[in-house]
């Protein structure tokens, strides 16, 4: 089940927009630890033993370092694959994930983009399900062209298509359920 074998991996450009968008957070760790450092130098009566925002550098540089491979492991993690049956992704470095969705279950699919997904032509594929478990299965930051084409096999309408063709095309005057008017119908005689 952990096997890659025919996994379609996440493109360069997501690791990119996942590490700016996480790093968006590093930084806000980083400014609120100078807060608190310069805070307590002014409000305090005890002199910190390091000199004024070196502590929140170390700790900034330590999240980086960590950080950064990480990105990458998790990067390499995400993968999705797409079969006659199935719509499965798997993900997860350390607790590893995997989703299998039927195809025959899909009740809606969707492609959405933020701006930061938009300008590296990115977007996020989002697959519901008629379930109460799994009510959705989300594959952030596909190219966009990839996460289009995912959206159009999988949607219902292709799939109830592709499993039941037509093999004749209908006429306009057949009748096609029980809210349509008989084919031999007579005319309204006129008074």
């Amino acid at each position: 089940m952990w096997t890659t074998a025919g996994f379609e991996g996440l493109p360069d450009a997501a690791l990119g927009v996942r590490r700016l968008r996480s790093g968006a957070t590093i930084v806000i760790v980083g400014v609120v630890l100078a807060l608190l450092d310069s805070g307590i130098r002014f409000l305090g009566d005890v002199e910190p033993a390091l000199p004024p925002l070196v502590l929140p550098a170390i700790v900034v540089v330590a999240i980086v370092a960590v950080w950064w491979p990480w990105t990458r492991l998790a990067w390499r993690a995400w993968g999705w694959r797409l079969d006659d049956a199935t719509f499965q992704t798997r993900s997860g470095v350390y607790t590893k994930v995997w989703k299998g969705v039927p195809r025959d279950r899909v009740q809606f699919v969707e492609v959405t983009a933020g701006p930061l997904q938009r300008s590296a032509g990115l977007a996020t594929l989002v697959v519901r399900t008629a379930g109460v478990r799994t009510p959705a299965v989300n594959v952030v930051d596909l190219e966009t062209a990839v996460a289009e084409d995912l959206r159009d096999r999988l949607s219902p309408e292709s799939s109830a298509a592709s499993a039941h063709p037509d093999p004749e095309p209908h006429s306009e005057q057949e009748s096609t359920g029980p809210w349509a008017p008989p084919v031999d119908a007579p005319e309204p005689l006129e008074p």
